[in-house]
């Protein structure tokens, strides 16, 4: 008897490989397994999103390429738009590096008087390795960073202590140097640190003499990783939605230097589900292999997620006082996607590591009424009790999505410089942060002014240097209180 060439098709494509996915999945399965995608995928997305720009993504004016340091030069501002709750009291350095084929090389001198760190993470934001004036304080450093699955001669020059291995073969960096005051003369003595830190390829340090090399005279190397046509113009990976972020998963999945977990059950279950949508590494994903129907599913399950993330983010903090929940990496696990795709969501790379410094969040004022620039506000700091850390507090306040609100003073925060160089007024042992959407009649009150925008709004605190009553909640954060 005869085969109908329709009917063979679908054995065909099974026994190639490359099954479509619509003929697979139901909607209802596509959606389940959408979400899960998107549970897991967020920050590796984000970060994927981030190192696109940063190494590769020619209209950014601050590409620098792989195995390279893109300085900050001049403090953050709201515009353009770059990362979700990042500081204003620190310049930043962004690098990219890819171990998979040899090592990097970081050297930072002598630096006194100055807060500066240099930490790593991998495709997962997990921070693996980190040093700074808190743990080497004043340097001179140097470490040698090789990927999990290199081997060869290790150059001489480097002890035990100095050469630290990656679980994977994508190394982020994220140097930052403190800027305590925002002058001319300031910014210019942070850009002298900044020229005096190294981080390269190792065969190019060789080549250069083994010596320091500014960040802007290591060689361009142009990153090469997966890309798809028009992925430029994604402006905010969190903003992704239903097949378009399924093509950033995709882009995920193939590329081999985001070194994969493959000895999570969970992970390794879910890449085989997520094959039943087209997502498989080695195989670029085909939104036209979607029907209509499982692409309105897939949209559903990634709208389900981002609600579900959103929902359920207060499981994932330490509830503190007055509003305040507070958030350390103590306790976190590999396996909590929802909390590892809330901080893709809104605070990308975070949690940070309690020994660097860590955060408090508030969403809400005293009441337990949302954050709105309709209203104006007090947050009232005892001089005697202030935030008990041994390097800076900062206190940030972004908009609902998390970024910086740009305002006609280019003011994103507050922090304990500020304090200490008699910036900010303070009277009867208290320090009073005005936030508001208009600008304060009274001058003192102008002072300690933090601009808010006219929608809602939020608060990151950082503490760099955290003593256990901001890890463990105790300290009594001082209340937002609306005060119209």
């Amino acid at each position: 008897m005869k085969s109908s060439p329709i009917l063979l098709l679908p054995l065909v494509l099974l026994f190639l490989g490359c099954q479509g996915p619509s003929e697979v999945a139901t909607p209802a399965e596509a959606k389940d397994i959408a979400k899960e995608a998107f549970l897991w995928g967020m920050h590796p997305v984000a970060i994927y999103h981030l190192r696109f720009n940063f190494a590769q993504n020619e209209l950014n004016p601050r590409a620098a390429g792989i195995n390279r340091l893109s300085w900050f030069r001049e403090p953050m501002k709201a515009l353009p738009r770059v990362a979700t709750t990042p500081n204003a009291t620190t310049l930043y350095g962004v690098g990219m590096f890819d171990l998979s084929k040899e090592p990097a090389v970081i050297i930072v001198p002598e630096i006194k008087d100055h807060y500066w760190s240099v930490h790593l993470y991998d495709n997962y934001s997990r921070w693996w390795h980190m040093i700074g004036s808190q743990f080497n304080a004043p340097g001179p450093v140097r470490r040698l960073l090789i990927g999990p699955n290199w081997s060869g001669k290790l150059p001489d020059g480097f002890v035990g202590a100095d050469i630290v291995q990656s679980q994977s073969d994508f190394a982020g960096v994220l140097g930052r140097v403190a800027l305590p005051d925002v002058t001319e003369e300031e910014v210019r003595i942070v850009n002298a640190i900044q020229d005096r830190i190294t981080a390269m390829s190792l065969s190019q340090w060789i080549a250069a003499g083994r010596k320091e090399v500014r960040a802007e005279d290591v060689p361009l190397t142009k990153a090469d990783y997966p890309t798809y046509p028009g992925m430029e113009n994604v402006q905010e990976a969190g903003k992704l939605t239903g097949v378009d972020f399924l093509r950033w998963v995709s882009l995920v999945l193939n590329d081999p230097s985001f070194t994969k977990q493959t000895d999570s059950h969970r992970e390794v279950t879910a890449f085989a589900r997520f094959e039943r949508l087209g997502l498989k590494a080695g195989t670029p994903f085909d939104p036209a292999g979607l029907t209509p129907e499982i692409a309105a599913a897939v949209e559903a399950g990634i709208e389900e997620g981002k609600k579900e993330v959103l929902e359920g983010m207060a499981a994932n903090f330490t509830e503190g006082q007055n509003g305040w929940k507070f958030d350390n990496d103590l306790g976190y696990k590999d396996t909590n996607w929802q909390w590892r795709a809330w901080a893709g969501l809104q605070a990308v790379l975070a949690p940070v590591p309690s020994r660097s410094h860590t955060s408090a969040n508030c969403w809400d004022d005293s009441n337990g009424r949302p954050l709105s620039g309709e209203h104006r506000y007090t947050i009232t700091f005892d001089l005697k009790n202030m935030p008990p850390v041994t390097e800076f507090w900062e206190m940030p306040l972004y908009d609902s999505e998390g970024y910086f609100y740009d305002n006609p003073i280019d003011r994103y925060s507050l922090n304990s410089f500020m304090l200490e160089r008699g910036q900010l007024h303070t009277e009867d042992n208290k320090l009073v942060i005005y936030v508001q959407h208009d600008e304060p009649k009274d001058p003192k009150q102008r002072q300690n002014w933090l601009p808010a925008p006219k929608e809602g709004f939020r608060f990151t605190a950082r503490f760099y240097g955290a003593a256990t009553p901001l890890i463990d909640a105790s300290y009594n954060m001082p209340g937002v209180v609306r005060v119209d």
